[in-house]
């Protein structure tokens, strides 16, 4: 491993520093790099966030931060591998959070940059120890992103079925032991390998691990002991948010409702008029050929109700107007982005004879002035 700076430098903190004193360094660099607070160079920022939480999984851990301080980054070269720190080794996923929020999740997913690895690689399928992590979909309209809405998310869950008890045999019919397991719900199978062996403890295949055979299923559950049940938890959506974003619901936020983690997914549909770049919006509007040569003011949506836009004299066709802050509002910050009009000049048809006429002197006119 190369010699790089030293993680109590990296971190601002002294040798001696406390754990405590070490995670509140952590968490003031941590959203100074947030990539979203350094548009102007992301990739240095991400570069940043990597070094200092691969200085932080070191010191906050006493046995890694002892054998740092004993042998330097040579004694913590097997906690990393060969290649070095990466996001595969980061054990403080709970700090991360405590920091960002549900925003690490809406601002992570599906970016291509070192938090799509983070959570693409070794968190796909992460649960927290404690809790376990469900997933739910909503689909809103751009304008509901826009205005931020309340709504209700019909949450599944499993619950011991009613009809069987959760047996999962038929009311009246019998069940067994399960022959191949005896009982116990799992099997042993050796397997040689080198000079030892290898046994392998799994769930028996006849019974499913139940360790009893069932004559008849339950026609409720269908032999499984649970059924499928919806809760309806209300769900306040920020104005802002765009494809992806998730919001994070945990138990106590749902008045006890919940027994788990759920992550609410937000959907929005494509809109007929509006195209959404980041927080910034784009329509198309037409003009008449008189307003593009003599200049006028015309009405345009928003999604804030129709806006008045002024046309300059001479204006062609796909030129592009901005309207400051008629966008979407920024999901973190203040403010909101803009709306851009591309205008479309419309050739009339259909001309009357006077038109062409008018036409054909202003043509005249123009050739008489590249002449001159």
């Amino acid at each position: 491993m190369s010699e790089k700076k030293d993680y109590y430098e990296i971190l601002g903190v002294k040798r001696n520093a406390s754990k405590e004193d070490i995670k509140t360094a952590y968490r003031v660099l941590a959203k100074k790099f947030h990539p979203d607070l350094n548009k102007d160079n992301p990739k240095l920022a991400e570069e940043k966030f990597k070094e200092i939480s691969e200085a932080y999984e070191v010191l906050v851990d006493d046995n890694k931060r002892a054998r740092y301080d004993q042998y330097g980054r040579a004694g913590v070269e097997a906690d990393f591998g060969k290649e070095g720190f990466s996001w595969q080794n980061f054990s403080h996923i709970n700090d991360l959070e405590d920091i960002f929020g549900h925003d690490i999740f809406s601002d992570f997913f599906g970016r291509g940059s070192i938090f799509s690895d983070f959570f693409g690689s070794r968190v796909r399928g992460y649960e927290r120890p404690e809790r376990k992590i469900k997933r739910v979909q909503v689909e809103i309209s751009l304008e509901q992103a826009y205005r931020g809405i309340s709504t209700e998310v019909a949450i599944p869950h499993m619950e011991k079925c009613s009809e069987c008890n959760g047996s999962g045999a038929e009311k009246g019919t019998c069940t067994k032991l399960c022959y191949r397991c005896d009982g116990r719900g799992e099997v042993k199978q050796e397997q040689l390998q080198g000079f030892g062996r290898i046994i392998k403890i799994g769930a028996c295949p006849v019974c499913n691990g139940r360790g009893k055979i069932i004559e008849k299923l339950c026609q409720s559950c269908h032999g499984i002991g649970e059924v499928q049940k919806l809760d309806k938890i209300k769900v306040k959506i920020p104005a802002g948010v765009d494809n992806g974003t998730a919001l994070r619901i945990t138990p106590d936020k749902s008045g006890g409702r919940l027994k788990e983690d759920i992550y609410v997914f937000i959907s929005i549909h494509p809109h007929p008029v509006f195209h959404r770049q980041g927080n910034d919006v784009y329509i198309e509007k037409e003009i008449s050929l008189i307003d593009a040569a003599l200049g006028s003011k015309i009405e345009v949506p928003t999604l804030d109700g129709n806006a008045m836009m002024k046309i300059p004299q001479g204006t062609q066709t796909d030129t592009l107007f901005r309207l400051r802050n008629s966008g979407m509002p920024n999901l973190r910050e203040n403010g909101q982005g803009d709306q851009y009009v591309r205008v479309i000049v419309k050739t009339p048809k259909n001309l009357t004879k006077r038109q062409k006429e008018l036409l054909e002197e202003f043509e005249k006119i123009e050739k008489e002035k590249k002449n001159q």
